[in-house]
């Protein structure tokens, strides 16, 4: 079996659904032939690093995007996979065509995140034969729209591999940090999207180091808006630091163990928990995120660990006293970490998926038909979010498929 898993780049190259595309690759590399596209105006530091084949269509100064579809479907026709399967909906606009062409199965998967509404039209989605859901949230949404009611639905939470850690690359950042502090880490974009999260991380440092208990605070990530790391740093004051360097960014999950406390969303909270640190969520009506427990985690899941989340019985004095203890009482921090291990062999390993996912593979047809008004209204949508996507990309050599060795 043969397949095609694509994904959009947008214009950074950056974001959680590309290292989702990267661990999803390869965990079914052993399984079958996996090749990549990678769509939008920048390269991805994650797919990069994938051992196989590897291809971008990069997105030029035509607006149109036709060039950018010739390209996908020549690619596709070089490659005849078996599927085809998307990880957002920009690239599914080009694998939707490209399947229904060349006659393939299709998937989209949505990599979590906000219900499609009028509100937020850039979480657009398309009609869809066969949909892979990551959260609870999401999964009843689509399941009660009339649109989607044929739509075959599965969920199956973002799962991760088995996470390495680089001492060396933890031994750096230490170095930077004083040495006598306890770490809250927090790995994340530094964006509007994560804007409240980073400030609920603040204020629980502030407060920790008002009640005698001095931590450090360390908000790892991309600055994808400068306006943002502004604001951040200036509330983070001298409780921590802001650390955007390409080395530590490329791959956060190689630091995590530099934290003794990690504030997790979505997939950066199941790579804490693969490395059995004590975790924290968002939390949507909060001051501080939750400190994660058997008794709220699940609560948490059911919006993938992410800004959404309400955890059962929320008592934000209780919480706060809780982290304390963490802080100072070495059995009740070992034991919190046990248990995020224990969170991660059970319901967050890739490995425990794979077979589902391959009768998923096994069963893909292509779509029936042509949807006019639907794909018009999807690709008229594509055109509308890639003119928010400044600059161009042309991927290396003339346009043939970037191989990674």
């Amino acid at each position: 079996m043969k397949l095609l898993f694509t994904t959009s780049t947008g214009r950074t190259g950056i974001g959680g659904h590309l290292y989702t595309v990267r661990a999803h690759t390869q965990a079914l590399q052993a399984h079958a032939d996996c090749v990549v596209v990678g769509v939008g105006a920048a390269r991805s530091p994650a797919l990069d690093t994938l051992a196989g084949r590897l291809h971008y269509v990069g997105y030029t100064s035509d607006r149109s995007r036709l060039r950018e579809l010739r390209h996908f479907l020549a690619l596709v026709r070089a490659e005849r996979p078996d599927v085809i399967h998307a990880f957002d909906t920009t690239s599914y606009a080009f694998a939707r065509c490209a399947a229904r062409r060349v006659g393939t199965g299709l998937i989209l998967t949505i990599c979590g995140g906000q219900n499609p509404t009028a509100r937020y039209p850039s979480q657009f989605v398309p009609r869809v034969d066969r949909l892979v859901l990551f959260s609870e949230e999401n999964e009843r949404f689509f399941r009660g729209q009339r649109r989607f009611s044929r739509t075959m639905i599965w969920r199956i939470p973002n799962r991760v591999n088995e996470v390495s850690c680089d001492p060396e690359k933890v031994a750096r950042l230490r170095g930077r940090l004083e040495r006598n502090k306890p770490v809250l880490l927090r790995v994340g974009r530094l964006g509007l999207f994560h804007e409240k999260t980073a400030m609920q991380c603040i204020r629980l440092s502030e407060r920790l180091n008002a009640a005698g208990h001095p931590v450090q605070l360390v908000l790892l990530g991309h600055a994808q808006n400068p306006g943002v790391r502004e604001r951040l740093a200036a509330a983070l004051g001298p409780h921590g630091v802001i650390i955007s360097d390409p080395d530590f960014v490329r791959m956060g999950s190689a630091v995590l163990d530099a934290g003794d406390v990690v504030v997790g969303t979505g997939r950066s909270f199941m790579e804490a928990a693969a490395r059995g640190r004590v975790l924290l969520a968002p939390v949507h009506a909060g001051v501080l995120p939750a400190l994660v427990t058997e008794a709220n985690w699940l609560s948490l899941f059911h919006a993938n660990f992410s800004g959404r989340c309400v955890p059962n019985g929320w008592d934000e004095a209780a919480n706060f006293e809780a982290i304390r203890q963490v802080l100072t009482d070495h059995d009740c921090r070992a034991r919190l970490g046990a248990f995020s291990r224990s969170l991660f062999e059970k319901h967050f390993s890739l490995e425990s998926v794979i077979d589902q996912y391959l009768q998923i593979y096994r069963e893909s047809r292509p779509p029936q038909g042509w949807d006019w008004y639907d794909l018009a209204k999807h690709w008229f949508w594509l055109v509308w979010h890639s003119r928010r996507v400044r600059g161009s990309f042309s991927p290396a050599g003339s346009g043939e498929a970037d191989v990674v060795d």
